[in-house]
């Protein structure tokens, strides 16, 4: 009689891998006919499927705790046995949660099994939320099927209290929002601890079997002891995806925030969405993304929440960091008070700045006639034709909002220690620019092409890909990874081949020739000091100047942003830009200049002498920090911008949890373990 409504290898597999050996468990048995559910505590299969036959199993459903339980409650009544009525498992006896429990059921008729469309359409939206946690950094999930639905099951490592419950709570109505739709909704009421799953190996019966609604058993996919726990952090990160604010009074809407009307908003710029509810709240499905008309619904929203907090999401990588401020700054520059708030500043108005009209650009290329006066008064100039400003994104959030990035036909230069990570910095755009679709041409004196590509590869791979060294410390990315990220990159990044020497005259040629040849959008040059500038006859740094005059005249000529790593004259102290090679003519020269520091004890001692920063200046949390020390067009200068390296791929990171998906790389998918057993 069991064996027609368990599973036995299934069950075994899945308290193993959920539970392990030794460690408290309950399952509970709900049956429709039953008063109450059945419930026991038990710390083995064996027994618990010994006293299975002592119960009736057709008609019924059966569950199991998922997270850590007390110990204690091994004393109750229903110790290794199954009892009707009595007290189960409270949210208060959990210890703690061992997993994220997602639950994506189809929208049916109350008590009734799926149809195999419906849960084939619960499968695909599990593919999607899958992929989406996977960009922000979550390792991967165990994946379950309840015998209507699918499950994704993450490994957690949190505390029983009310913080962290909230920020389960939250992480479900994040996916609620950003992934309902009519065929499948994220069930947001599995965040309390003590919440139960269905027991995999185990037949869902919900209704009557028929052929098109069929009762199926729940399975268990891969191997849930292999999975890695998930950071806290990623969890706030899609925490934070969920709007959690008021809109607050400001000038932008008459300091009445409740007359502000979305619809009529979206209506007047002409944003076109379907409007569905949601939670309470409405969720404004967009047309296409305001930020990248290539992205079409069902993949950007708007939303107002019950509590008419409003926020707006991408679900592509490439605009995920764009909020609702963004989206109304996009239309309405001047919607915020931002002439009274910093941090607006940073997060909002100068994010966007790329996206907005650029300033006209500074510098014109136009040829002197002889007609023309020899000065200009301001009704002059305003008739000239200019061409907008165009900017290179380095991926380093703050550079790219504060400076929209660096401007094309313009020179930066950056500086800094041994090991500060000026390769890591300068690898890392080179990799931005490539998945932007841009072109960049490299130099790099001191690296054979191999080890170039090796942190290339790394930084490309993400640490989803890279494995570590079983005989030594370190990492490095599988050589099965690296064919798709070479045709990712195609013909959008170039080195020059040493072999070919280092005159400067003759790689200035070549930089020049290759730059026209591909239209390239970044040209960088590492370092000053492996090239060979003897031709110059002058002294080394006279001979240094005139190689920046000659990289000026490069980038203005073909309309590239050029990159150069200069090491510093001295190597102890606090650099400064007067300490970089050359003469002072260099730092006069360039548009750009900046500094890599590593955040060490002698970078805290002398920073907190020379600026009086505190012990807990946000700019010490970073690993590494970036110093503009010069900003042409916008004036900054003595910006700190902390980083954080990450070990795996070698890559700095804006945040501790961040986690760049490059275009290459896709979910990977194994068919067998997606694949649904309609038995």
């Amino acid at each position: 009689m069991m064996n027609q409504f368990i599973n036995e290898v299934e069950v075994r597999k899945a308290i193993e891998q959920l539970h392990g050996d030794d460690e408290l468990f309950e399952v509970r048995v709900i049956n429709s006919t039953f008063k109450k559910p059945i419930s026991g505590y038990f710390k083995d299969a064996d027994t618990m499927l010994k006293k299975f036959n002592s119960i009736r199993l057709d008609g019924s459903n059966v569950y199991i705790t998922l997270n850590q339980i007390d110990e204690a409650l091994f004393s109750r009544v229903q110790s290794e046995n199954f009892v009707m009525g009595a007290t189960s498992t409270g949210d208060t006896n959990v210890v703690g949660y061992r997993w994220l429990f997602i639950d994506l059921d189809p929208v049916r008729a109350t008590g009734v099994s799926s149809t195999d469309d419906e849960l084939k359409a619960a499968f695909d939206l599990a593919r999607q939320v899958a992929e989406h946690l996977r960009n922000l950094g979550f390792e991967e999930p165990v994946k379950g099927m309840s015998g209507n639905g699918a499950h994704l099951l993450y490994r957690v490592q949190l505390a029983n209290n009310e913080e962290n419950e909230g920020l389960i709570e939250r992480c479900l109505k994040a996916l609620s929002m950003l992934f309902d739709n009519d065929q499948v909704k994220v069930d947001t009421s599995n965040y309390n601890p003590s919440r139960v799953c269905k027991l995999y190996g185990t037949i869902a019966q919900k209704g009557k079997s028929t052929k098109t609604r069929p009762f199926r058993f729940s399975r268990i996919y891969g191997d849930a002891r292999e999975c890695k726990v998930t950071d806290k952090g990623y969890l706030e990160k899609l925490a934070a995806e969920l709007p959690s604010e008021q809109i607050k009074p400001e000038r932008g809407n008459n300091y009445r925030p409740n007359d502000f009307d979305i619809e009529s908003w979206m209506d007047k710029y002409g944003i076109r969405y379907t409007a569905k509810e949601w939670n309470g709240g409405t969720k404004y499905v967009l047309d296409e993304c305001p930020f990248d008309s290539n992205h079409k619904a069902p993949d950007s929203m708007v939303t107002k929440s019950a509590t008419g907090a409003i926020g707006f999401k991408c679900l592509h990588n490439s605009c995920a960091h764009y909020k609702w401020q963004d989206l109304r700054i996009k239309f309405e520059p001047d919607a915020y008070n931002i002439s009274d708030d910093e941090i607006r500043i940073t997060e909002g108005y100068l994010r966007h700045n790329k996206e907005r009209e650029e300033e006209l650009a500074k510098r014109q290329n136009v040829k002197v006639t002889e007609s023309e006066p020899l000065f200009l008064n301001a009704a002059m100039i305003s008739e000239m034709n200019t061409d907008e400003a165009e900017y290179i994104q380095t991926g380093i959030r703050i550079i790219d909002k504060r400076m929209k990035g660096l401007e094309r036909g313009c020179v930066s230069v950056v500086s800094g220690l041994r090991g500060a990570a000026k390769s890591t910095i300068l690898s890392e755009i080179i990799l931005n620019t490539i998945q932007r679709g841009g072109t960049s041409i490299c130099y790099s004196g001191e690296l054979s092409s191999q080890r170039f590509m090796k942190w290339m590869y790394m930084q490309a791979a993400g640490k989803a890909y890279t494995r570590p060294y079983e005989l030594y410390e370190g990492y490095f990315c599988p050589e099965e990874v690296k064919p798709n990220i070479d045709k990712w990159m195609g013909d959008l990044m170039w080195l020059y081949n040493n072999h070919y020497g280092n005159n400067f005259f003759k790689i200035g040629e070549c930089l020049r020739s290759e730059i026209t040849k591909r239209k390239a959008d970044l040209c960088i040059v590492d370092n000053l000091m492996a090239l060979d500038l003897t031709t110059f006859d002058m002294d080394k740094y006279e001979a240094q100047t005139k190689f920046v005059w000659e990289l000026k005249d490069i980038a203005e000529s073909c309309n590239v942003h050029i990159i150069f790593v200069a090491h510093p004259r001295k190597a102890m102290g606090f650099l400064r830009l007067d300490d970089i090679s050359g003469s002072g003519n260099i730092a006069n020269i360039v548009d750009y200049a900046f500094i890599i520091h590593r955040n060490n004890a002698d970078f805290q001692r002398l920073t907190k002498q020379m600026f009086g920063w505190k012990d807990d200046a946000e700019v010490y949390t970073g690993t590494n920090v970036i110093e503009v020390c010069k900003d042409r067009d916008n004036g900054n200068q003595d910006l700190f911008i902390p980083l954080w390296y990450e070990k795996e791929t070698k890559r700095l990171l804006n945040d501790p949890n961040e986690n760049i998906v490059y275009s290459w790389e896709k979910l990977p998918v194994d068919t067998d373990e997606w694949e649904i057993p309609f038995d």
